[in-house]
């Protein structure tokens, strides 16, 4: 009868050691001697699952050979995964397995191990029945065998990562094992004592020509055969790989885009410091036939590729520049040329099949998409790898034609740029010095020898720098405009270098300085404020004494002026000029206003010229100041009195006195009288004042 019960694993592991894989007492140590002499191969099989080797594995080891437990393990695991009808976990089902991989391995000499991918031998026709195994990877499987050692191994190869892919990866019952060529090599393993080196050699290129054939795909790092779903997209992407290789001017394009990503990469992002100021620098890098245009701030660098030049033009082209241009130019030899194409249009194509493809939602479409995913991303790595090999081997060459030698790329750039960097700012020198600071600090304190701390005992204004922005500067430069001049080549000056000298001679009064129209007092400026100031170079300079005088002229008409802001009072002590001219005269009774167009002309001026034309006006200024204060205070006390005359004499309207004062006060105003040396209102006042109280005196008699 047939016994048809379920058992455990332990049960049927039980049963199979004592009826199939019984041995000979006699051959039991020949057996332990060779598992112990090839200890160390069987120690990595799968090592890291959750089914790799186990301390106790070593007390079953002679009773399961030719059985590993490692491979035990990974049946068990997999005809669960398979076995749809339930009925693999039958005793006489494993049985029957066991027994015919011992009878296929009776034979072979010891050492011989049964390899795990005879499980698919044994149980591919019921897989087959159920649908597990399509029908399509089946072929695919078979149709590896052409009758070489090759071709076997690769069908073997297929049937194991069909047998992988099925196991479950669900959390808490993933064993861990993927279909690795390490993972595959050690599941293969059939002599112990030769397989696994030979496997380990060869596995990864009959993968990778599995992969290239179509047959499988990778994930990540893993493989997994193609369905129909997935050779639809291996269709997809082979159409559009096709095509690039076939459309040159797109593979230019993308090919040129590499390269200078690449050149960018590697060469855009050197900064340079020049000189003792350690000014930095940047590169402009350009791509193309035609040479860079326009000198700017930055070390131009002229690129170009053997696809689209040859070494001789550049050449020719670096030596006509002659030894005085500053452009570097860079060759890139047209080197792994057919490699790139292929890498490029594999990417381009990966990429293109997944945007086209879209994300499916059946099982099969997800593992084609993750297969698509992997080939982009080993054929980006491949792409960089590439890209970074043939822009490595780029050829520098010095304007006049001189290659330079250094070995890595980065170090000829960068001994070039040096070099370049004399030839573009051939003036830089004059202003190279750390200590432009200490400078604009002295300059904004007063000091009147602020270049002292560049160990300079010359005047400020024939400095090199200070002279060349005097000399820029001239009837007017907004500060913006100066420091761009500066900046640029044949100059290169730091900012600081060019701030201090605008600062400098603006203390010392060589240059006038005025922010939205208004001129700015010695201290005001500084730095943050240069870039909006107006400035203009003094026709006149001021020494010291004269600064006094002018400033205790000042002091006479009430405006405080501390030392070295002459300037800036000067329009204060003009306006209260003009003030006080206008109080010392205006309308009747008053003088007529007094003639201030000396005052308008120094108005007119500005600056250290403004203060010259004062000086040269002092005594008249200084009469005038005298003058019109003594008129000013006249009038503020007579014109009260004025008008209480007037106020008088209307109240009087009728009395023979105020007939009589009329055509006096009328005379007053007509001849602008108010201001004689004789006072002509305190008469009239009395007259009128006296004929009101006599007056009122009359009438208070008549109604009492």
């Amino acid at each position: 009868f047939t016994v048809n019960v379920e058992l455990s694993d332990t049960d049927v592991e039980t049963v199979t050691r004592r009826v199939v894989l019984a041995k000979r007492p006699d051959r039991v140590n020949d057996i332990r001697a060779t598992l112990d002499g090839n200890a160390g191969e069987l120690a990595r099989h799968l090592v890291g699952t959750k089914i790799g080797p186990r301390s106790e594995d070593k007390s079953v080891l002679v009773e399961d050979y030719p059985l590993l437990p490692v491979r035990r393990r990974f049946w068990e695991h997999a005809l669960r995964a398979v076995d749809r009808a339930g009925t693999a976990g039958q005793l006489r089902t494993q049985l029957r397995i066991v027994y015919d991989a011992i009878r296929h391995t009776a034979d072979d000499p010891l050492g011989t191990v049964v390899p795990a991918d005879f499980l698919f031998e044994e149980i591919s026709d019921n897989l087959l029945q159920s649908g597990v195994l399509l029908r399509e990877l089946n072929q695919t499987i078979a149709s590896q065998k052409d009758g070489s050692p090759e071709g076997h191994l690769k069908s073997r190869l297929c049937a194991l990562v069909f047998l992988i892919r099925k196991l479950p990866r669900d959390a808490g019952v993933d064993i861990g094992v993927r279909a690795t060529s390490e993972a595959l090599a050690d599941l293969l393993v059939k002599d112990l004592a030769r397989d696994g080196a030979a496997l380990r050699r060869q596995l990864p290129k009959l993968l990778n020509d599995l992969v290239g054939a179509g047959t499988l795909m990778r994930l990540d790092n893993e493989y997994s055969l193609q369905t129909r779903e997935s050779s639809e997209w291996e269709a997809e992407f082979r159409n559009r790989q096709a095509r690039l290789v076939n459309d040159p001017t797109r593979m230019s394009s993308i090919r040129a885009q590499l390269l200078g990503a690449s050149m960018q990469e590697s060469i855009g992002s050197v900064k340079l410091l020049q000189g003792k100021c350690k000014e930095p620098r940047k590169l402009a890098l350009h791509f193309g036939d035609e040479p860079p245009q326009g000198a700017t701030h930055e070390i131009p660098v002229w690129i170009r590729d053997g696809w689209g030049a040859d070494d001789k033009s550049v050449i020719a082209d670096s030596s006509t520049a002659g030894s005085d241009s500053p452009i570097i130019h860079v060759f890139v030899p047209k080197t792994l040329a057919d490699a790139l194409a292929r890498v490029i249009a594999a990417q381009s194509a990966a990429k293109a099949t997944l945007d086209y493809k879209g994300v499916p939602s059946s099982t099969e479409g997800i593992e084609a998409r993750q297969g698509m995913e992997t080939r982009l991303t080993e054929a980006g790595y491949s792409l960089r790898t590439l890209v970074v090999e043939v822009v490595s081997g780029a050829k520098v060459y010095q304007g006049g034609g001189s290659e330079r030698l250094e070995g890595a790329l980065l170090d000829k750039i960068k001994e070039a740029a040096n070099a370049s960097l004399d030839r573009l700012f051939y003036e830089f020198n004059d202003a190279d010095d750390h200590r432009w600071s200490k400078v604009i600090e002295r300059a904004r304190k007063g000091s009147d020898h602020p270049l002292a701390v560049l160990d300079y005992s010359g005047k400020t204004e024939d400095h090199q720098v200070c002279s060349a922005v005097l000399s820029l500067v001239g009837s007017g430069k907004r500060g913006r405009d100066v420091r761009t001049h500066f900046s640029d080549p044949p100059y290169g000056w730091s900012r600081d270098a060019v701030d201090a000298a605008l600062i400098s001679l603006f203390g010392t009064g060589h240059l006038r300085a005025t922010s939205n129209g208004i001129p700015l007092k010695p201290g005001q400026l500084d730095q943050a404020k240069i870039s909006a100031t107006d400035f203009r170079v003094e026709s006149a300079t001021i020494d010291t004494r004269q600064r006094l005088k002018v400033r205790k002229l000042f002091k006479t008409a009430g405006v405080d002026c501390k030392p070295n802001e002459e300037t800036a009072a000067a329009s204060e002590f003009i306006s209260r000029l003009s003030d006080l001219a206008r109080s010392a005269g205006g309308e009747a009774p008053l003088p007529k206003p007094l003639d201030t167009s000396h005052l308008l002309d120094l108005q007119s001026l500005a600056g250290n010229e403004q203060l010259v034309g004062i000086l040269n006006q002092h005594d008249e200024l200084l009469k005038n100041i005298e003058d019109w204060a003594k008129a000013r205070d006249l009038a503020v006390k007579r014109l009260p009195a004025y008008w209480r005359l007037k106020s008088l004499a209307r109240h009087a309207e009728g009395l023979d006195t105020a007939r009589e004062v009329r055509p006096q006060i009328e005379a007053i105003a007509a001849n602008r009288s108010l201001l004689d040396i004789t006072d002509p209102v305190a008469d009239l006042t009395k007259s009128l004042a006296d004929a009101l109280r006599t007056g009122l005196a009359g009438a208070e008699k008549y109604f009492s």
